[in-house]
């Protein structure tokens, strides 16, 4: 069989899920390549798609589309998904996977290779092989691991270490080789098998899939990305007689640890017998600690909750209360859900342990003001346990939040298909059940659910994913859905409801006035700033010098500038700090020369949102108020050309009018 490479299968895969005619740019985006390269893969593989009955259709302006008959895609992408397909052509032989083989030797083997078996391995000149290994020693000295001596592991080094640092690195390569990889539990991670034993991959995914049933809970995609290969690396550095420290904060103390105790007791023998690996005590502390920090847990119901975490959520329900001004402390779901979320989120981040949301920019753009209040809101976690949120952890409880605000009475018969875990398929449900019928009985499952029961009793099926079921309808919606696809599926059940429940941030539902929280002394124009450190600094001395925030400001600020990016596409970046840290609420805006680089966006307005902790009841109007002026790349270029202050002060009382 003609093998072809990774990204041309990838390509194959998305023509056959397309439903209507996409630019080559739309491509060559979802690959991460040019628009030349994607020319030459479509070139690449039109013959083997015409040995399949299929061929690219081209239309000018309109683009390209996969033409032929239902059946012959079908067989197709049955064909493609069970390909094996070979490391990629010009990546085996590419700078960045001669590192990685280097970085492998060194941190999984212990192994110290030559220069020149390297050269002989991969064809090329010794002094290429020396280049990529300085860029791996580069690399590796500036990582929490100790000095190396002699391109080997220093013999004090922490083995959580060693296989942290081996797994950021390899996170980072995948990210840009293999980007699918980590969206699909059904990959094979065939790029690891130049470097890691095919057993053991065979073993770690055949585990993951037995604990989600043996829990009962579906793990999110990324969270069984990042737990197949923490348990890759572990049992890779097991296997070569390394063994794990002893682990700190893990007690087993009650009846649902024990369960999970044996279930890495019962993996620490099926690993014994197939690989001849025996388990210390402390690895089976660190494969425990592992699993609850990827969500492996068991029922909250059987789960006691110690005083000090069920006061720092019953803290968080309570002000997002007030921030919200909604009760939203008398939902009894919520507070279970927040509990089993917030136990592992612990963990996670005092072992520096981090998993991303793959909904964090969707959640960030269509939900702002939720989860800038989540943000604020989230500074119990400071209080409680001198903990930082990042990003991806905002946005987690952002979704549990916004599901309270779309809940309504349970409903129930059509299944809703999510590749993205159960909190995005309640977030789907919740949205959505207001205009299904009481007879109706819904479930959520997952494609691979769908794909191995019996389908007979399902009348519809709701799916975030590309899915085609012959017998049954299949209507598609986004993870989050918009009110139009709420709408259609109200349409299909005949059952439009006319009075749908969202919870929306517009100016009309907010009637405060930024006026009294703008400061001219806090208003700079035109400034020549070029870096965000600087802006940073100039602004909490202003702060700071006005009296209006205590010695935590500063810390506050930039701690959250290090967790995740606060600039939005508009073209405006907005640092804040945590409520406790701020005397009197007040409002700054920088505007700038020149563009300077904010995180993933460029940026001519920098606002700072100041809110103390007596203001926190009109937070939600606040934010509001103000993301209603800056929410498009115009408003923000009007306020960033403002020639003084009252001119500035003007445009925000206009959009008040």
């Amino acid at each position: 069989m003609e093998k072809r490479t990774k990204r041309e299968n990838e390509l194959i895969r998305l023509l056959l899920h397309q439903k209507e005619y996409q630019a080559t740019n739309y491509f060559s985006k979802k690959l991460s390549v040019s628009n030349k390269t994607t020319y030459t893969d479509l070139k690449s593989i039109e013959a083997y798609l015409s040995e399949n009955g299929l061929m690219i259709d081209r239309v000018p302006r309109k683009g390209i589309y996969l033409i032929g008959t239902k059946e012959a895609k079908e067989r197709l992408k049955g064909m493609i998904q069970q390909d094996r397909v070979l490391v990629l052509e010009d990546e085996e032989f590419s700078p960045a996977y001669r590192q990685l083989i280097m970085f492998s030797s060194i941190l999984l083997d212990d192994e110290k290779i030559t220069y020149d078996d390297y050269a002989q391995r991969f064809l090329v000149s010794k002094q290429s092989i020396k280049k990529d290994m300085d860029e791996v020693l580069h690399y590796l000295k500036k990582t929490e691991l100790l000095e190396l001596n002699e391109r080997r592991i220093n013999a004090f080094e922490k083995e959580s270490t060693i296989q942290k640092v081996y797994k950021k690195y390899l996170v980072r390569y995948s990210k840009r080789y293999h980007p699918h990889a980590e969206k699909s539990q059904s990959d094979s991670l065939d790029f690891l098998s130049e470097i890691i034993e095919a057993l053991i991959i065979q073993l770690v995914n055949e585990f993951i899939e037995k604990i989600m049933i043996h829990t009962g809970k579906i793990l999110n995609d990324y969270f069984v990305y990042s737990l197949k290969l923490s348990l890759i690396i572990f049992l890779t550095r097991l296997k070569t007689g390394h063994h794990m420290e002893k682990q700190n904060e893990f007690i087993f103390k009650d009846l649902q640890k024990m369960q999970l105790y044996m279930v890495a007791l019962n993996f620490s023998e099926e690993i014994n017998q197939e690989l001849n690996c025996i388990f210390s005590k402390n690895d089976m502390q660190y494969m425990c600690s592992l699993l609850f920090a990827h969500s492996v847990v068991p029922g909250i119901s059987d789960l006691p909750v110690d005083q000090k975490l069920n006061d720092v959520t019953d803290a968080l329900i309570k002000d997002m209360t007030h921030l919200l001004d909604v009760k939203v402390d008398k939902d009894e779901q919520l507070y279970h859900s927040l509990i089993a979320h917030i136990m592992p989120m612990l963990h996670r981040l005092k072992n520096d342990i981090f998993v991303r949301n793959p909904l964090k920019d969707s959640i960030k753009k269509q939900y702002t003001t939720m989860f800038t209040l989540t943000q604020f809101a989230s500074a119990v976690f400071e209080k409680y346990y001198s903990l930082f949120l990042n990003e991806d952890e905002v946005s987690f409880l952002t979704i549990h939040f916004q599901v309270a605000f779309e809940k309504i009475q349970l409903t129930k018969h059509v299944l809703i298909v999510c590749g993205n875990g159960l909190a995005t398929s309640e977030l789907i449900f919740n949205r959505i059940k207001q205009n299904l019928p009481a007879s109706v009985v819904v479930e959520i499952g997952t494609e691979k659910q769908l794909l191995d029961n019996p389908v007979d009793d399902i009348d519809l099926i709701i799916a975030a994913i590309p899915l085609e079921i012959e017998q049954i309808p299949v209507l598609h919606v986004s993870a989050l859905p918009t009110a139009e696809e709420v709408a259609m599926i109200a349409t299909y059940l005949s059952n439009i409801s006319e009075n749908e429940k969202t919870f929306t941030y517009s100016k009309e539902n907010s009637t405060i006035s930024l006026l009294p929280f703008i400061q001219k002394e806090l208003i700079f124009l035109d400034q020549s700033f070029h870096r965000k450190e600087d802006v940073l600094a100039y602004l909490i001395q202003q702060y700071q010098a006005l009296g209006l925030v205590n010695e935590g400001f500063e810390e506050s600020i930039i701690q959250r500038e290090e967790l995740g990016n606060t600039s939005i596409v508009s073209g405006v970046a907005i640092p804040h700090s945590a409520p406790d840290t701020v005397k009197e609420t007040k409002l700054s805006f920088i505007t700038t020369k020149q563009p300077i680089q904010w995180g993933i966006n460029q940026v001519r307005l920098i606002v700072t949102i100041a809110i103390a902790e007596k203001d926190m009841v009109i937070a939600k109007d606040l934010v509001s108020a103000l993301y209603d002026r800056i929410d498009s790349k115009e408003r923000v270029e009007q306020i960033s050309q403002s020639q003084s202050v009252e001119e500035l002060i003007a445009f925000l009382k206009r959009r008040e009018c």
